[in-house]
């Protein structure tokens, strides 16, 4: 027999309260460690939050599949969310017949909820440091099949509801990763009352709150039954309009240059927000290793530095896709008077505008891969008033094509000199940062904190460089 393909299961084949009950089993294994291990505060209060920061990662990949649209505005949420041009992407993506389609516009809250959960963890395992250790914790065979059992029950859930056809259709992605952050933050307050009150009639009732918790997340998380609308997350009415894309085949048709989109979208996420997350990973590094333990072996350096690298390589390689997947399929089209940019990935198109409408259109300056590869990234402005926005053509191997294809008003597609003061001293600033980092971390130099600093202002440091690089553009 054939397996089941996506959509196949309807949704009233799977009741709300089957599907609760690999959650509902997982969450009972604490309250036998309650009742018969004689668990006390400090190990239940670590076997949860464990249980949160492991979640994190969960709620990035429910995201990934949400249908709806985000909303405009996501202020007042628990965690921030990267504006990136990546949100506005039509489409959708098939990745297995089996699972529901991914939508490339959700890629950004999946990784934000990453960055988000590492901070979190670090601010949860400041007070968790002073009432217990955690690799005692971690020590305790019941305490880690407790927490292992906790995450596969909320894999479980999730992954038999992906045989459900309308299951995350009519969710937004900022609802399914605010919906965990916001249970975290109440769990959060109702741990500590268990440290305060410490009676085993007092961690049992915890047990049975995380329950209703867990209960009101789930039915939020199908739009329903919710204790509170704030704890179910931001619902979104978002839609996107229909484009008017004309039929037949287009007079011209130019596809950005693969290789040049993935090369600037590399150097932007290390000049731009790379250095931001080196502070970030360098945070993970020290704060874990300090609040895990208060004599910390080599053993637990090198595993929290590993864990900071490892998480400055996913956000940094995060941003990259992101940049990728916004515009290394778009192949721009003209059908008479209309021009429409396609996105081969999903096969929707993404934006129109009428040809002529563009102004002010100029060659992007500023982009080192374009003077490397040859390539040329156009600008332009098109609407006006509040439907005013800049467009992107590129980046291009034949720019002239471009202008001359979609009627661009653009005097030179060359890009002029550097100034080379300018650009050596962008240069000499990254040799003379570079320099200072080692000298400092690796020479008695300043009281022992001073590599501290360094870490934490290399931000500042970084934006030097960039800022004479953008002077050496006339």
């Amino acid at each position: 027999m054939a397996p089941p393909r996506y959509g196949d299961a309807s949704p009233s084949s799977l009741p709300a309260g089957i599907g609760f009950l690999p959650v509902l089993s997982a969450n009972l294994l604490p309250l036998v460690g309650v009742l018969w291990f004689g668990w006390n505060p400090e190990t239940l209060l670590a076997v949860y939050a464990l249980e949160l920061l492991l979640l994190f990662p969960l709620s990035g990949v429910k995201a990934l599949f949400a249908g709806r649209p985000p909303t405009s505005s996501r202020e007042g949420g628990v965690l921030s969310r990267s504006e990136s041009d990546l949100v506005d992407k039509r489409g959708s993506v098939t990745i297995h017949d089996r699972l529901p389609p991914v939508y490339p516009r959700n890629v950004p809250f999946a990784t934000a909820v990453v960055g988000g959960g590492a901070w979190v963890g670090v601010f949860l395992l400041a007070p968790l440091s002073e009432v217990v250790s955690v690799l005692d914790v971690l020590a305790r065979p019941e305490a880690v099949v407790s927490v292992a059992a906790l995450v596969v029950g909320q894999v479980g859930e999730t992954a038999a509801a992906f045989l459900r056809g309308d299951r995350y259709a009519e969710r937004s992605p900022y609802a399914l990763v605010e919906i965990p952050a916001r249970q975290a933050m109440f769990l959060a307050c109702f741990l500590f009352v268990v440290v305060l009150g410490g009676a085993t009639v007092t961690l049992a009732a915890f047990v049975l709150v995380k329950l209703l918790f867990e209960w009101s997340g789930f039915r939020a998380d199908r739009g329903g039954g919710r204790l509170t609308s704030w704890l179910s997350g931001p619902d979104s009415e978002a839609t996107r309009e229909v484009l008017d894309v004309p039929d037949g085949r287009p007079a011209a048709e130019i596809d950005v240059d693969p290789r040049a989109v993935v090369a600037a979208a590399v150097w932007r996420a290390v000049t731009t927000t790379g250095p931001f997350y080196v502070t970030m990973a360098a945070m993970v590094w020290i704060g874990g290793t300090a609040f895990v333990a208060e004599e910390a072996s080599l053993a637990v350096w090198v595993g929290f530095g590993l864990f900071g690298l490892a998480l400055f390589g996913f956000m940094l390689a995060g941003d990259a896709v992101e940049d990728t997947l916004a515009s290394g399929w778009l192949t721009y089209r003209r059908f008479g008077g209309r021009l429409v940019a396609h996105d081969r990935l999903t096969g929707e198109p993404q934006w129109a505008a009428a040809v002529g409408d563009f102004r002010d259109a100029e060659v992007v300056a500023t982009r080192p891969t374009d003077r490397y590869l040859g390539t040329r990234t156009i600008a332009a402005t098109v609407g006006r008033g509040d439907d005013e926005t800049e467009r992107a053509f590129g980046p291009v191997a034949d720019a002239e094509r471009v202008v001359e294809a979609f009627d661009l008003p653009v005097e030179s597609t060359t890009l002029p000199p550097l100034d080379r003061r300018f650009a050596g001293a962008a240069v000499a600033s990254v040799v003379l940062t570079a320099v200072g980092v080692v000298t400092v971390v690796t020479t008695p130099l300043g009281p022992s904190t001073s590599w501290l600093l360094a870490l934490f202002l290399f931000p500042v440091f970084a934006a030097v460089p960039k800022g004479f690089w953008t002077l050496a553009h006339p």
